[in-house]
């Protein structure tokens, strides 16, 4: 190949210092001296010949810029090449990564699969085989009648304090319920009369949260009762961690043979199987196959997660105070523990600490007492109304727990006459399956869901809106979820999200303007008067806003229109939110209730699997009727007359409101409080 020269003198002219082109080559290791035109010659540095290159002169007109050479390229060296090696690797990794989230992303959305936990990782536990174990737990206890000298224990152990008695016509038996489910349960062996007394149990021996923390007999209790005192920080222990920390000691004692570990419920051989076995029907103990079954719900996303949340915060809480605690009590088992005050904890009155006189509600766990498993009719007719679901739960009720200040003692008495070889029960209240099934591993049959569903609730997320100015942004920290009630009635309302929609698409002329509006008619604000600060410069939404909305809460609430326009915005926001969650659901109610129609024939789910399908049916149905109220309201805003029903009405002093409810209300929310029409479900409310 040829190179060309760069601005070389043209072929026959002699270069300046007498050369005429290019120096002859010598061989290499030659030392030869040449001379040219009487010069002295010059020594040359051998150099490596290539003989078939050749220097071509340059043609005329060859007028090219240094710039336009091109060289050979260098080769890399070894630091180089490891870097760029470095550099592909970490290219195909994020972009491995990137498609295997697109991939999962995909396939979540299709339904084929679903993660439990997206955002964060609670620790878990599972029974792998709750079924045999449940079997293993009534073959034992009934082959040595071990329940029974339980009871007898439990019995002289009540006795033995100040006050305590036990009837007796009560025991507690051994069963297998439904799809061999085992239960311990309170029976009476012969006939009660109303107002009896089944159970004296005394204030010493009731497991508040008072008396768990003051046994400074427990190291671990001790420890963290000190440490809070001499904290720099206030830390607020939740009431049931006491009584968790007071169980696990003292189960530990019963456990080990402590001659100081009194005979109570929890002292036996199979303690560690019974609260394994009773805790593998609460859904925070699921396995994932069980868990799929809640899949789209409120149960899974939200409860669920929330009660792991507040048991591992409590749990970090107690091993920042202490560190040793982590070591001592792994989280698996404060979890445990933790589900069984939850599940089998009641609030009674009882006398205050720091005043004898008085009583106040606190949570407790109260032995033998807890047995009393949770009873309710099945109602006559549908539970529409707060007075309607008080009057079905008084009479509901089987049993009364309350305490006696003159016997210093929780009492259990017979509120009818009760049969022999009858279950003792009580009433847990009446409330979602959803909770039933969270906190006590059971539900109610799905018609108690049809005639209770207007005493539910469902959750509904506004997002924030996007661009917020400066006088909104600072005072929304993130997202926020509201409990809308499946019917509003007197007694609750949904005036709280519709009041956070309002502030979250309110404009900074429709705040100026209601505030002028506010200052001429004092109606607008429930009476309240709207004195405005003049400023030197501006008075702007900033300003205005204290005395539009309140501000004070989180998030701020506009409890009145602001105008017709942003009422309709703020309706059409909480119907569309609501619709989204309508969609969110993975089947439809019609498909919950054919697959529950077949396992009643073939009997084909687990006890887990159809009180998930129970719980996700009524979740779907509450949701759906307040879906079917938004789309309503949302579309008297928009026909006419809206005008008229935003006209505010106050209501009389007289009538006592729920939830710190605004007295001044638009005229619509008459229409809202209406009853239900039961066969109207409006369109985008059905699940697909």
């Amino acid at each position: 190949p040829s190179l060309p020269v760069s601005r070389g003198p043209p072929q026959g002219q002699r270069a300046p210092g007498g050369m005429s082109g290019p120096p002859p080559s010598s061989p290499i290791g030659s030392s030869t001296m040449t001379t040219q035109g009487g010069a002295e010659g010059i020594r040359r540095r051998p150099v490596p010949v290539h003989y078939d290159w050749h220097v071509a002169p340059a043609e005329e007109g060859d007028e090219q810029d240094d710039e336009d050479i091109v060289f050979e390229d260098e080769q890399p060296s070894k630091v180089q090449e490891y870097i760029g090696m470095l550099c592909d690797y970490v290219f195909w990794i994020l972009l491995a990564y990137c498609a295997a989230n697109l991939l999962l992303w995909i396939c979540e959305r299709l339904g084929l699969i679903s993660p439990q936990f997206e955002e964060w990782m609670p620790a878990r536990w599972w029974h792998s085989s709750p079924h045999n174990l449940q079997k293993e737990l009534f073959a034992n206890a009934t082959a040595g009648a071990g329940t029974s000298a339980q009871f007898e224990g439990l019995k002289k152990w009540i006795e033995s304090g100040p006050g305590g008695w036990v009837s007796p016509k009560l025991a507690v038996m051994d069963y297998l319920s439904e799809r061999g489910r085992y239960e311990r349960r309170l029976e009476v062996k012969e006939q009660v009369d109303q107002d009896e007394v089944l159970v004296r149990l005394p204030l010493s021996h009731v497991l508040s949260s008072d008396f768990c923390q003051q046994d400074l007999t427990d190291t671990t209790i001790r420890q963290v009762v000190e440490a809070k005192k001499k904290s720099s920080e206030s830390v607020d222990i939740s009431p049931w961690t006491w009584i968790t920390l007071y169980m696990i000691a003292h189960s530990r004692k019963a456990a080990s043979g402590s001659s100081s570990a009194v005979s109570w419920r929890f002292d036996s051989l199979l303690k560690a199987e019974y609260v394994d076995a009773a805790l593998s029907y609460i859904p925070i103990f699921w396995d994932d196959d069980n868990l799929h079954w809640l899949n789209g719900t409120d149960l899974l996303n939200i409860h669920v997660l929330d009660v792991h949340a507040a048991i591992e915060t409590e749990y970090h809480k107690l091993t920042y105070l202490v560190p040793t605690i982590q070591d001592t009590i792994p989280v698996i088992d404060f979890k445990k523990w933790a589900m069984v005050v939850m599940s089998r904890g009641e609030t009674v009155d009882l006398p205050d600490r720091e005043n004898k006189s008085r009583t106040v509600p606190q949570l407790a766990i109260m032995p033998l007492i807890d047995l009393v498993d949770h009873h309710l009719p099945m109602p006559e007719t549908p539970v529409l109304t707060y007075d309607d679901l008080q009057h079905y739960q008084e009479r509901g009720s089987h049993t009364n727990i309350s305490y006696n200040a003159a016997l210093a003692a929780v009492v259990l008495k017979a509120k009818k006459t009760m049969d022999s070889n009858s279950a003792v029960t009580v009433g847990y209240g009446v409330r979602s399956n959803a909770d039933y099934l969270l906190y006590h591993g059971f539900t109610m049959p799905r018609e108690w869901s049809d005639l209770t569903l207007c005493t539910q609730y469902s959750m509904i997320e506004l997002p924030l809106p996007e661009d917020m100015p400066s006088w909104k942004s600072r005072f929304l920290a993130h997202p926020y979820r509201f409990a809308v009630p499946a019917c509003p009635n007197q007694k609750a309302t949904p005036h709280v999200i519709a009041g956070a929609a309002r502030f979250l698409v309110a404009t900074e002329e429709d705040v100026i303007s209601f505030e002028e509006r506010a200052q001429k008619d004092p109606d607008l604000t429930g009476g309240v008067a709207v004195s405005r600060d003049e400023k030197f410069l501006s008075h702007g939404a900033r300003e205005a806003l204290a005395n539009v909305c309140d501000i004070a809460t989180q998030p701020p609430l506009c409890r009145a229109p602001l105008s017709l326009e942003s009422e309709r915005q703020a309706w059409a926001l909480i119907k569309s939110r609501t619709i989204a969650r309508v969609a969110a659901h993975l089947n439809s109610v019609e498909e919950d209730e054919r697959v529950l129609k077949e396992d009643d024939a073939k009997n084909n789910l687990s006890v887990n699997q159809r009180h998930a399908v129970i719980a996700r049916r009524e979740e779907k149905m509450a949701l759906q009727r307040w879906c079917s109220i938004a789309v309503f309201i949302s579309g008297l805003l928009e026909g006419p007359g809206a005008e008229q029903e935003l006209t505010m009405e106050r209501l009389p002093e007289s009538e006592k409101l729920e939830n710190d409810e605004p007295r001044a209300r638009p005229r619509y929310w008459k229409r809202l409080l209406e009853p239900p029409a039961w066969a109207v479900l409006a369109k985008g409310c059905a699940a697909r």
